[in-house]
């Protein structure tokens, strides 16, 4: 199973993406065009926590099937790491020393000793996202950032991933959806998330000057 495509985790990722691409079209048109989009309003923080849960979930369900989950969260996490010098160089006051990627990667390494926990991953997760240290981020918010979400809570939801995984796929080799005609679009969609995510803001802000050169 782990070598195989399963079509739901790139249908959950594909969706992940589009939504991602959203938001982040709406973030630049807020920031360089001011435009009026409240990023802040119950609506936008719910599209929001929707987006990075289906990233976090679909991390979780792949790690748990992954035969070299080491060399994943390493590629993961130096993408983080890029992430971190390219916003420290843009701006120093706000750079991203703990986004998404770095709580996927670090997520990533601790799920490879929690894998034997199988479908009790899914109650580990859970309590990590309601147990009352939740209210308490790890690692704080040491100042102000573009982009922050500590792995407590946000692990949690990896945790979850992971153990619907194992009883889905590995211990009931349960597939959810067969083959579609849309099929080799939505993997190649969700193959390439990594390369979508590093290099889509720098498009986006392209496109958005061309448009607005005119």
């Amino acid at each position: 199973m782990a070598k195989e495509r399963i079509i739901e985790i790139d249908l959950l990722r594909s969706i992940a993406i589009v939504m991602m691409v959203i938001y982040h079209t709406a973030f630049d048109l807020l920031s360089f065009y001011n435009w009026n989009i409240d990023l802040y309003s119950p609506q936008w923080e719910v599209f929001r926590i929707i987006t990075v849960s289906l990233f976090l979930l679909c991390s979780g369900m792949s790690s748990q099937l992954s035969s070299h989950p080491l060399r994943r969260a390493s590629t993961i996490l130096g993408s983080a790491g890029f992430i971190t010098l390219a916003t420290y160089i843009y701006d120093p006051n706000t750079f991203i020393y703990f986004g998404i990627l770095h709580c996927i990667g670090l997520g990533m390494l601790l799920l490879i000793p929690l894998k034997k926990l199988k479908e009790w991953n899914i109650v580990l997760g859970i309590i990590i996202i309601l147990f009352p240290f939740s209210s308490y981020y790890f690692p704080l918010p040491i100042r102000p950032t573009l982009d922050f979400y500590p792995i407590i809570p946000w692990f949690g939801i990896m945790l979850i991933g992971a153990g619907i995984s194992h009883f889905l796929y590995v211990r009931n080799s349960i597939i959810l959806i067969r083959p579609l005609v849309l099929t080799p679009a939505l993997t190649l969609i969700s193959r390439h998330a990594l390369l979508i995510y590093m290099t889509h803001q720098p498009i986006l802000l392209a496109l958005l000057y061309l448009l607005y050169a005119r």
